[in-house]
């Protein structure tokens, strides 16, 4: 049936109108939709129901589902299984202003956006007819159509299959990975259970088209880090800020090193990482008052295609520093212009910079205060959890609670990571799993050249996205360095390092256009 483009089409459109915002309660619409699409091929309904589930998130609080059909195949001595990837999520529609409530009715906003100003390119598309216009129609609702069509065609006669096919369909891909994290534990389960052998997962991410004409093919993924920064200034009254130091001033330094400074680019095979940028900036104050602000805290994505987060912490130790050294000058320069231009004799205070890593400041309280400091920690973390949904605010408002025992109240920076955590993830071509999955990446190529004239470019470190969890290539650094300095991980932010150990699942990214 779905071999028909008209149909597949249409399934698109009832994919696009399930909504299923990432982040909003919307998303257990989209499971329920793929739930019940795949429940209603003859196979999940009559042949093997049990092999198809709704896998509920534990301990997720908008109560989240993933996705899952087991589709069994003859079996062979090896059980064979390859993954198909895809997530029913989409990003939310404030960008499209006055037409946020056609965003998931393609046919309807295609019709308005006939009769409005567009820009050049997008009048072009809209004018050849070879494009459908919506939210989540690229990313991902297109890809998943697809995967729900070839599950279809196999369905029909699993027997003809050497092998089985595992459809997983996840939620949250857009905010931190939920879904994807949550199903990770349940593939090896599964694994076991069934006597499984994965060999490979195809991620149905929508293809990228170069400039030159070239689409894309992945074999794996950029990592990100989302460094957060505290700044500790001195606090003082706005009549006399030179007694102080405005912890503003601090991560506005921060600020001007960091942003885009390509210092934190990563490189890997030709390829360069977008340098790092603010995503947030905030102080804690919560009402008006002339002092200035004691504490000034933000983050900034950092992506990594070879770097480890121990030498992207290294970097950013250095950083910090010159930042902070930064605001010391401009605190002293502006000191002496004041007075030059006064004649006042203002006394100055005499600060260096300095610098803590998360596990650094923990280390200096537990020194301080001995283990009642966990105790303390436990109990206003158990309240914080339930009064602070937002990881990276829960991150933030653990290292001041932190702070306020620690025993130097002098001017400071502090380094820490926030969730969500994407480890780089790539075919290295070591393992005899990795190297099967480059034959067939080999296949593709050619096909795509054979039967429709189009070149595939092969990148190794393709965007964001689920294939960071296939595996984990960083594990003892991750232990060393990151684990320590995410005070949100084990707490409201589970990342599951013996499970993504042990999966090791080679991948590849090849999707619409």
């Amino acid at each position: 049936m779905l071999k028909d483009s008209e149909k597949l089409v249409e399934l698109l459109y009832e994919l696009v109108e399930a909504r299923g915002i990432s982040g909003t309660a919307e998303e257990n619409i989209m499971a329920d939709k793929v739930y019940s699409l795949l429940g209603e091929l003859p196979y999940f309904r009559k042949d093997k129901p049990e092999n198809l589930k709704l896998n509920k998130i534990e301990n997720d609080p908008l109560g989240r589902s993933f996705v899952t059909a087991l589709l069994e195949g003859r079996k062979e001595k090896e059980n064979n299984t390859v993954v198909l990837l895809n997530h029913f999520d989409v990003v939310d529609v404030e960008d499209y202003g006055a037409l946020s409530k056609m965003a998931f009715k393609p046919r309807e906003l295609t019709e308005k956006l006939a009769g409005m100003d567009l820009p050049a390119e997008a009048r072009q598309d809209l004018d050849s007819q070879e494009w459908i216009f919506g939210r989540g129609v690229m990313d991902m609702k297109a890809g998943l159509a697809l995967q729900i069509a070839l599950l279809e065609e196999l369905s029909r006669d699993p027997s003809s299959l050497e092998g089985n096919i595992l459809f997983l369909s996840v939620p949250g891909e857009e905010n931190s990975s939920e879904g994807m994290l949550a199903a990770v534990p349940f593939l090896n389960q599964l694994e076991q259970e069934k006597n499984l052998n994965y060999t490979g997962l195809v991620n149905c991410e929508p293809l990228k088209k170069k400039e030159e004409g070239e689409f894309e093919i992945s074999t794996g993924t950029a990592g990100k880090l989302l460094p957060l920064f505290y700044c500790f200034g001195k606090e003082t009254h706005g009549m006399v800020p030179f007694q102080g130091l405005n912890s503003a001033l601090l991560f506005a330094q921060l600020e001007t090193v960091l942003e885009l400074n390509s210092e934190l680019s990563d490189s890997y095979q030709g390829v360069y990482s977008m340098p790092p940028t603010n995503l947030k900036t905030k102080d804690l104050r919560r009402v008006y008052n002339v002092t200035t602000p004691q504490v000034t805290a933000g983050y900034f994505n950092v992506f990594c295609l070879e770097q480890t987060p121990g030498e992207v912490l290294d970097k950013l130790r250095k950083l910090s520093r010159q930042a902070f050294q930064g605001s010391i000058d401009i605190y002293n320069s502006r000191l002496e212009e004041f007075r030059q231009l006064s004649g006042q004799e203002l006394e100055g205070v005499d600060w260096e910079p300095n610098i803590y890593s998360y596990q650094e400041l923990y280390d200096s309280v537990l020194e301080e205060h001995g283990e009642d400091i966990n105790q303390h920690l436990d109990s206003f973390t158990a309240e914080l959890k339930e009064e602070v949904k937002d990881q990276r605010e829960f991150t933030l408002r653990l290292i001041d609670e932190l702070h306020n025992y620690c025993p130097d109240r002098n001017p400071k920076i502090v380094i820490a990571f926030a969730p969500p955590y994407y480890p780089k993830f790539r075919n290295r071509g070591e393992s005899a799993k990795e190297k099967f999955m480059l034959k067939v990446v080999d296949r593709i190529k050619q096909q795509a050249r054979d039967k429709f004239g189009e070149e595939l470019r092969v990148n190794n470190c393709w965007g964001i996205n689920d294939l960071s969890y296939c595996g984990l290539q960083d594990s003892q650094d991750i232990v060393e360095n990151l684990k320590p300095n995410m005070p949100a991980m084990g707490e409201v932010y589970h990342f599951p390092v013996e499970d993504l150990q042990k999966l090791n699942l080679p991948a590849l990214i090849i999707g619409p256009w």
